[in-house]
């Protein structure tokens, strides 16, 4: 994607454009502001995908396609499982932008909040736990959201997991190489980032950086558990202002019973000064995963073998619900037999730990592998940027080439009139002259003959300043044409190396998605050993309660 649109251009038409790329328009999905939405159909493959278009009706359309090409940059190649994933993309002929992504299905966390209004703190946390992971691979990117919002949290009915994350909408993505071409302002003729979740610092029209993302965090996950954001205000003005100079009413005082580390997550994530903030994505995940740690620990105080309580079994995928879910029984184990289970539950309890262990073996190396493939990708966004950015420059200066270039051979041509009407005025000139001249001198008048000299002399003293503007002329040509070709082959090379680049992205870039996609599929595998293994010692507290201390040496 390297063209933007240029006024005047016929207005392509939609289908036979995605025809043309590959696709069938099946039915329209939405119209937005800055985009339509389109359910299409990879003729190639018969996958159902959907296909962002941009819109050249708008003042900011430049800037609308720019931002697309960025949302391309980033996230072409990337197969992450709570980013949206981007397939394929480019121009169409009248410059519009378009982007094909998978085609998702469910809801947006927005309306799951207007039906049900709150979410139970550990569900929240479950579901921000997965937008961290999704903000963390853009970090590590280079990459900042800039618009974390219910809207933009996608909870997909894919059937296999229940409120599986997708981050979406990546059209205002901010880089750290952003410039005024790609229109990335902070602030203009609005305001980038939804004032109920905006950082002080976007409020204020500063550069974001990934703590920005961080604050909107904060905002959405008091959402989720206090059922309002923390400035309910119904005037934007007065949400941005509140999000600059005051201070968000404590979240323990609207909910009872909150895990201290939660509280204290939402509040750091909602610090006006960024570097009072969490440093990173990670750092939240950690945070929230201490929190479950505590919903553990109160779910489990004291129990006895009278009350007997038996944790709810989470859904398929909720990694941090079942770990909640073990520490719960760990701790319901530990409070109800003193000093030491019964040996079933011990055995079932030791292959949990074990379990347990694999599972950060599989969760360090996934990262690793994840860290790896975004590290890799971010050099390659830099390095396509950079390429872009310059490529649109050269193409801006072969505008003006190609412009000046015309305007050197328009005044070439009007030089080499000026000397050919120049030398049909020298003959004209000559044949007045001869005509006074007679065939002797006693026939010829003096006077009319050193008039008549002096017009040819006039004249071809004229000529010779035209000839000189000729030389000029020719010389201003030449030098445009030399220039224009120099542009041309510069704007070659750019393309040719913009073509290895994508020549590489697909040998390296697939080369690591495909190697943290590895170590994501073992990580679930880890976790669904992790699930068995916690089930299984559910099973063995719970028969041995049932059947009592004469079964306590009942073997597995």
């Amino acid at each position: 994607m390297s063209d933007l649109p240029q006024p005047g251009q016929p207005r392509a038409d939609i289908p036979i454009e995605l025809l043309r790329f590959g696709y069938t328009l099946l039915r329209r999905l939405a119209d937005g502001s800055t985009a339509e939405v389109f359910e299409v159909r990879h003729n190639a493959s018969g996958r159902r995908l959907a296909v962002k278009v941009s819109r050249d009706d708008i003042p900011e359309a430049p800037a609308v396609v720019s931002r697309m090409e960025t949302e391309w940059n980033v996230g072409r190649g990337l197969r992450h499982p709570h980013l949206v994933s981007i397939l394929d993309g480019g121009h169409f002929s009248d410059g519009r932008a378009w982007l094909a992504m998978e085609l998702l299905r469910g809801r947006d966390l927005f309306d799951e909040l207007e039906e049900i209004i709150s979410l139970p703190p550990v569900r929240a946390i479950h579901i921000m736990r997965q937008v961290c992971e999704a903000l963390a691979v853009l970090h590590r990117r280079g990459a900042v959201h800039r618009d974390v919002k219910p809207e933009n949290i996608f909870l997909t009915a894919d059937g296999r997991f229940v409120d599986h994350v997708k981050l979406i909408d990546l059209g205002i993505l901010a880089l750290p190489a952003d410039d005024p071409e790609r229109a990335h302002e902070p602030t203009g003729l609005f305001i980038m980032g939804t004032p109920l979740y905006l950082a002080p610092e976007q409020a204020v029209g500063e550069p974001p950086d990934p703590r920005t993302d961080l604050y909107a965090v904060g905002g959405v996950l008091y959402h989720l558990i206090a059922g309002r954001p923390p400035f309910p205000h119904d005037e934007p003005t007065r949400v941005v202002a509140a999000h600059v100079n005051e201070a968000p009413p404590r979240i323990d005082g609207l909910i009872a019973d909150l895990p201290r580390t939660l509280v204290a997550l939402i509040h750091n994530c909602l610090e006006k000064r960024r570097e009072d903030r969490p440093g990173s994505a990670e750092a939240v995940i950690a945070a929230l995963d201490r929190a479950i740690r505590e919903l553990a620990g109160s779910f489990a105080q004291g129990a006895t073998a009278r009350q007997a309580p038996l944790p709810e079994v989470p859904g398929p995928g909720h990694t941090g619900d079942w770990r909640l879910f073990a520490e719960n029984l760990e701790h319901l184990v530990a409070n109800i037999w003193q000093p030491s289970p019964p040996p079933q539950v011990l055995r079932a309890g030791g292959l949990l730990k074990r379990a347990r262990a694999e599972l950060d073996a599989a969760q360090a190396e996934a990262d690793r592998r994840r860290e790896a493939a975004d590290d890799a990708a971010r050099i390659r966004i830099a390095n396509r940027e950079s390429l872009q950015r310059r490529l649109r420059r050269l193409k801006q200066g072969l505008m003006r080439m190609e412009s000046r270039s015309n305007e050197a051979a328009g005044a070439l041509d009007q030089a080499v009139s000026a000397v050919a009407r120049a030398d049909d005025k020298y003959g004209r000139v000559l044949a007045a002259l001869r005509m006074v001249a007679g065939r002797t001198v006693a026939d010829t008048s003096l006077p009319m003959l050193e008039h008549h000299r002096r017009r040819v002399d006039a004249v071809l003293e004229e000529r010779e300043g035209l000839l000189e503007a000729l030389a000029d002329a020719r010389e201003d040509e030449r030098e445009a044409a030399e220039a224009l070709a120099e542009l041309r082959a510069q704007r070659a090379d750019l393309q040719r190396d913009i073509a290895e680049l994508e020549l590489e992205e697909q040998e390296d870039g697939v080369r690591f998605e495909q190697r943290a996609a590895l170590a994501a599929d073992r990580l679930r595998s880890a976790a669904r050993a992790f699930e068995r293994a916690a089930l299984r010692l559910m099973l063995k507290y719970a028969g041995a309660l049932k059947r009592g201390p004469a079964d306590a040496d009942e073997e597995e």
